[in-house]
């Protein structure tokens, strides 16, 4: 009887003991789940995915599938779906630009950020989610904004208040009105899913930190002639606070900018500033002058924003009230025919020659 007793009672011990490790295992995996350890969890919703790359968005990264060649654009911030592993090579994010909009991006694309709480990561728009598509392609989003300003600078003029500024070393230009940027309107329309981090460089002035935009060469070789502050980083600035409120990619972007400061300085107005390099004009003058290239009324949708310095009355930069959608064939009188009226600003100022 002592024989057949102690085998049983070893197996009873071996099954209660095996039925608290089953126990203690299926708490310990509960509490993992919960807190988003296991391979393929969703508990990610509340992080963000800051890219600092362009990189692929697949499908399916394993099969290397990209419908419509969809990339994240740096910068970007995206909502973070799962991961691929606890200790994963991808993650997957929530890409609304995309079809379908759920897309695997290489951990190696970008820093992970909470999204809330510690408010590293904040989208402050709708726009948060959008990728930069091929450069074939001018997918816009949805909420694009319809108005605009086109602050065309005159760069001797801003040379002369910051005579130390990278781009200002050999005294600025006077050989054309510049671009100082496309600003998506209202003014709130800025920083749009960008990171607070990059938010609190740029807003310090601290603009070599934000990522480099990724444009095609001949985009880049026009820009650098048409933006001078792109020595000074200007660009990088434009992209962050302005240009990732367009609602496309960075190339349509600055694409569409260069478009219509092209033909401003290609219209009356662009010749009445080379023609006048020394002299006053005044905002009257300015007015007419668009009024007789952009149609009647053109002028009251310009802004003239002037500079004192050593007592002189420079003329800064226009502000050009724009409206409507903007593609590779859009006209600017009609943009700007079609805006509300700006108000005049300074009445006259010289335009300076460089040094």
């Amino acid at each position: 009887m002592t024989h057949g007793t102690r085998p049983d009672r070893t197996r009873m011990r071996f099954f209660m003991t095996t039925r608290r490790r089953i126990a203690l295992f299926s708490c310990i995996a509960g509490l993992m789940v919960a807190f988003g350890l296991l391979a393929g969890t969703s508990a990610l919703a509340q992080d963000l995915f800051l890219a600092d790359k362009t990189c692929p968005a697949f499908q399916s990264f394993r099969k290397g599938t990209n419908p419509n060649g969809v990339t994240t654009e740096i910068g970007r911030s995206y909502e973070v779906i799962e991961a691929n592993g606890s200790d994963p090579t991808h993650y997957r994010l929530r890409i609304q630009a995309a079809e379908p909009p759920e897309r695997w991006v290489s951990r190696t694309c970008g820093v992970l950020s909470r999204g809330s709480g510690d408010g590293a990561v904040r989208p402050k728009s709708g726009n948060a989610d959008i990728a930069s598509p091929p450069a074939s392609s001018r997918a816009r989003d949805a909420s694009a904004p319809e108005r605009f300003v086109l602050a065309a600078s005159w760069h001797a003029a801003f040379c002369e208040a910051r005579p130390r500024s990278r781009d200002c070393r050999t005294g600025g230009y006077d050989d054309g009105l510049k671009l100082h940027g496309l600003w998506p309107q209202p003014r709130s329309a800025a920083y749009c899913g960008v990171a607070s981090a990059l938010v609190e460089a740029d807003e310090r002035g601290r603009w070599a930190e934000l990522p480099e935009p990724r444009i095609e060469a001949s985009t880049r070789r026009a820009l650098a002639e048409a933006m001078p502050g792109m020595a000074a980083d200007l660009h990088r600035h434009e992209w962050i606070k302005h240009g990732t409120c367009y609602g496309t990619g960075v190339q349509d972007y600055f694409a569409d900018s260069l478009l219509l400061i092209e033909q401003l300085n290609a219209s009356p107005v662009g010749a009445l500033f080379r023609d006048n390099v020394g002299r006053t004009l005044t905002g009257a003058e300015i007015r007419a002058t668009f009024d007789e290239a952009f149609g009647p009324g053109a002028g009251e949708r310009v802004l003239l924003d002037c500079n004192t310095v050593d007592g002189l009355r420079l003329i800064n930069e226009l502000r050009i009230n724009l409206r409507g959608t903007i593609e590779p064939d859009t006209r600017l009188e009609d943009l700007i025919m079609a805006a509300e009226e700006a108000p005049r600003g300074c009445s006259a100022g010289i335009v300076d020659a460089k040094g």
